[in-house]
């Protein structure tokens, strides 16, 4: 009783706590910006982590040497005062109610082994199940609709002709791309008074040019490649591309003469490895020369008559790379932009793009409270499943050689690197914000690399959500369902494997045979890598990548030809052969699984005995718990009627045999149907000491005294308590 008082003592004084500083925060006229209240809760979230995962271990590690080597004396044990003494009526009752609980256990439910697995398989089901519900939610919370909106405004305005601007894709030969870098990257971001900084984009008042555009071009020794891979040069060169370079002082100190003829050097960034994919050829990122524009309109079209004037672009250059940076102040978004030129050798350039939308500073101010409240259930249900995590690993080391938990340890160290990776994103965001703050505007800013740790990050939590659906699907074994999926798979993996190799061998002997073909006159076909791309979207469904005159340029004969064998070969007869196994294989393993007899309780029976109170309030608050129905009829003529209805389908089972040629029974368990025997009886005399016991109880409330004894036997009748007056 004294303990429950002082919990009691202790929820109320939260709840005034609570009411009071609800109190204060709504009437006292104190209120924060939506933006620092989401960042307070952050910063509250961070300590309570710090606390949970660093601060707390240091703490009862001090206090367990403390105890350990200077142990305190413990006090001599005395008597509680106010210790409950259970009268015979509680003890009546809590007898009652060990009655109701046997009543649900029957001898199924009394095997330790089972209920020890389901009770394992319950704790993992929770903690997995919520980890992937948290981490859909949060996908849901992080996902910005107008980033998406931003990017095709981008692409559009960048590929077509604006007004007074040049489309990337009008672009058909050398002085075409001077014209597009002067109109659409210098008048495009400058204006008529050469302000220092730029001016706002002519399309978009909120949005401005970060630092200032780098053009890089590649470029080969010799224009004539044939059918060998280009060779890069990063040769130093003098003016116009003349041989030999000499070096003159102050060559690193001014840029106008000597930089758009010199490679870069080694570039220690994250996007080093990274190779844009072209119509011809793969363009590496780390090589080619680079020229920066200006911040002013003047000084740009100097730099652009200089490089035109010197021949900067010729016969040489293979490619063409414009990349920056815009920022929209209004919607807090970052586009990264890369916008290239691709000169192939018959001297005819494509125009290729790509566009970036993000938002890389003060996320978490814009959030909803939608949002902030997944940011805090995430971190919970995180710590949550890593406590679970090495608390196994603790106990029992050698459980890290196990599958399922070396992919614990995978999901929990892919979740780190995530964090990690979002650390250094914003790290390196702050310090190029600082480089716009103090007005270096003639710098380059290559946010590509934060938008490169976005993609990195993006990419490791798909594999963290891989990881986590794995170990779901592992977890819900238990289901027959899944187990029948998991064992059909298991037993049909040699044919699936062969079905899939012929499908495979199909495929590519398609996609060459088109790309032989069509490769010179569509780009659906251009290369091999596309055209096995598309012939395997066609393969499954996506039937809008390709048309069907875009196989007929070998002629309309062979082209009805390899339509009929991508339409019906593959996509019909080898996947529909895939289904048709898997059906069948499907349909086997439930046969076999039919005929077994599960002499154990199944897991909800186990969920239903194990969280039993929880669900019977749940049914009496919904009023979901079924009554009993007279339907006008007395309880003697329910239950015959119920009898006889069990006499007519036992009479059906035995005349259907005489019109049927063949049926199949189910064969009778003779030991599950003796424990189902032995459970009636359990039930029987379980039900017979419940209705004893409530007598009893009835007995002594009606008859007995305060504590519920029933007076003696040999007692005077004016000595009997009286229960009523008349």
């Amino acid at each position: 009783m004294a303990k429950r008082f002082s919990n009691i003592i202790f929820y109320l004084t939260l709840i005034i706590i609570a009411l009071c500083g609800a109190c204060l925060w709504m009437f006292s006229g104190f209120r924060h910006e939506d933006g620092k209240f989401n960042m307070i809760l952050v910063a509250f979230l961070a300590v309570t982590i710090l606390q949970i995962l660093i601060l707390t271990p240091i703490k009862f590690t001090i206090m367990s040497l403390d105890a350990a080597f200077w142990p305190a004396h413990q006090a001599p044990e005395t008597a509680d005062e106010n210790a409950k003494v259970d009268t015979l009526m509680d003890e009546l009752r809590l007898h009652l109610r060990t009655l109701r609980s046997e009543l649900m256990i029957t001898e199924r439910h009394r095997n330790e082994k089972v209920n020890l697995k389901y009770r394992l398989i319950t704790q993992e089901l929770w903690l997995t199940g919520k980890l992937f519900l948290v981490y859909f939610l949060v996908a849901l919370a992080f996902f910005d609709e107008l980033l998406y909106f931003n990017t095709e405004a981008t692409h559009i305005l960048f590929q077509y002709s604006h007004g007074n601007t040049f489309g990337l894709l009008s672009v058909r030969n050398v002085p075409d791309i001077y014209l597009f870098v002067v109109t659409s990257l210098v008048m495009a971001f400058t204006d008529g008074k050469n302000t220092s900084g730029g001016a706002p984009w002519i399309h978009a008042e909120g949005t401005r040019l970060l630092g200032v555009v780098r053009l890089r071009q590649l470029r080969t020794e010799s224009n004539r490649l044939g059918l060998s891979l280009p060779e890069f040069t990063e040769r130093e060169f003098a003016e116009s591309w003349t041989l030999p370079y000499e070096r003159v002082p102050y060559t690193d100190k001014y840029w106008p003469i000597y930089t758009p003829w010199l490679p870069p050097g080694t570039r220690d960034n994250l996007i080093l490895g990274i190779n844009h994919v072209g119509h011809m050829f793969n363009y590496p990122e780390s090589k080619g020369y680079t020229v920066l524009l200006s911040d002013t309109r003047h000084r740009s079209l100097k730099i652009i008559e200089y490089l035109m004037k010197k021949n900067w672009l010729d016969a040489n250059t293979t490619a063409l790379f414009m990349d920056f940076s815009l920022y929209n102040a209004d919607a807090n978004t970052f586009t990264v932009c890369t916008l290239w030129v691709e000169k192939f050798p018959y001297q005819y350039p494509e125009g290729h793009m790509r566009v970036e939308s993000h938002t890389f500073v003060e996320q978490l101010r814009e959030f909803s409270m939608f949002g902030m409240l997944m940011v805090f259930i995430f971190a919970i249900t995180w710590v949550q499943f890593t406590k679970a995590f090495f608390v196994k690993v603790w106990y029992d080391p050698r459980q890290l050689k196990t599958l399922w938990v070396m992919v614990d340890a995978m999901i929990v160290i892919l979740s780190l690197v995530v964090g990690m990776v979002m650390a250094v994103r914003d790290n390196l965001v702050q310090r190029m914000i600082k480089k716009v703050e103090i007005a270096v505007v003639v710098d380059f800013l290559d946010f590509r690399q934060p938008e490169q740790l976005s993609y990195i990050e993006d990419v490791v939590t798909g594999l963290t959500v891989a990881l986590v659906t794995m170990r779901l699907w592992k977890v819900m074994q238990f289901s027959a369902t899944f187990q029948m999926f998991t064992k059909t798979i298991s037993m049909a993996w040699q044919a699936l494997l062969c079905t899939f190799v012929i499908t495979g061998i199909f495929i590519i002997a398609i996609g060459i045979a088109t790309v032989t073909i069509n490769g010179n006159y569509t780009s659906t076909f251009r290369d091999f890598p596309k055209g096995i791309v598309t012939v395997t979207c066609f393969a499954f469904g996506f039937t809008n990548v390709i048309y069907p005159p875009d196989i007929f340029y070998g002629g309309e004969w062979l082209g009805i030809l390899l339509y009929t064998i991508m339409g019906f070969v593959v996509k019909y007869m080898l996947i529909n052969l895939i289904v048709s196994m898997m059906r069948d294989q499907m349909a086997s393993v439930k046969a076999d699984r039919d005929k077994k007899v599960m002499q154990r309780i199944t897991f909800w029976q186990f969920l239903r005995v194990e969280y039993a109170d929880s669900i019977n309030f749940i049914v009496r608050l919904f009023h979901c718990q079924r009554g009993y129905q007279r339907k006008n009829r007395t309880v003697s003529q329910n239950i015959q009627r119920k009898l006889d209805y069990i006499e007519l389908m036992r009479r059906e089972t035995k005349i259907r045999p005489i019109y049927s040629e063949k049926i199949y029974v189910k064969p009778v368990n003779k030991e599950l149907a003796q424990m189902k025997y032995r459970e009636r009886i359990e039930r029987t005399f379980a039900l017979a000491a419940i209705l004893h016991t409530q007598m009893e109880l009835i007995e002594r409330l009606m008859f007995g005294d305060e504590d519920g004894n029933l007076p003696s036997l040999d007692q005077d009748e004016d000595q009997v308590p009286e229960t009523s007056k008349d």
